[in-house]
């Protein structure tokens, strides 16, 4: 069994808004299908197995969002921007709004807390600059008008407003008709936004 496969059982049952006490390392082994003894061979303790699977994503997602596509065009870098925003929302709400997972920290230690604070604040910072990059494109192609941080930052948090308000009904899915129509939407209202 690879760690990994751990890690996204423990956040998706914290995703799918299980408290941090119900998250116990009987549980995540049935859900992954071992004994309980298997997940002492990777962890010694539920908050390492936790903290673990925190720094995993929350590293993965720092180094999508700086490496993970090249700024291209306008418009096909933002489509894709977008969509990666949407996946990493789902998966994970709290990679862009660092502050929802203050619930989470007080059951870490001091210095683990302090570490994934940190990593959530660059992963938003990182999420913000590839914005500011794909509008610097826009600006060249005379898609995008003037903008400053204050402009970038506002727009980004509309985007994951929207994005929020969307995966709160149950059914929603990225890849039906509906997600796709979602998608082109936000590409247009954004677009329309950096256009003034």
């Amino acid at each position: 069994m690879k760690r990994e496969f751990v890690y996204k059982e423990v956040l998706a049952m914290l995703n799918d808004g299980a408290d941090y006490q119900a998250v116990t390392l009987s549980e995540v082994a049935r859900r992954c299908g071992v004994g309980k003894s298997t997940l002492y061979d990777y962890f010694n303790s539920k908050d390492e197995m936790i903290y673990n699977s925190f720094l995993y994503y929350v590293n993965r997602m720092i180094k999508f969002f700086s490496q993970g596509f090249k700024v291209t065009t306008f418009d096909q870098s933002l489509r894709v921007y977008l969509k990666s925003l949407c996946v990493c929302m789902s998966a994970n709400f709290w990679m862009v709004f660092p502050w929802t997972f203050e619930s989470y920290l007080k059951y870490l230690g001091e210095a683990d807390a302090n570490t994934l604070s940190k990593l959530l604040q660059k992963s938003q910072k990182m999420m913000i600059s590839l914005l500011e990059n794909i509008c610097e494109v826009g600006q060249e192609e005379e898609k995008v008008a003037e903008f400053d941080e204050y402009k970038i930052r506002f727009i980004f948090f509309g985007i994951a407003g929207e994005i929020s308000s969307v995966l709160q009904e149950e059914d929603f899915d990225l890849n039906s008709d509906e997600g796709k129509d979602f998608l082109e939407d936000l590409v247009f209202t954004v677009t329309e936004q950096l256009a003034y």
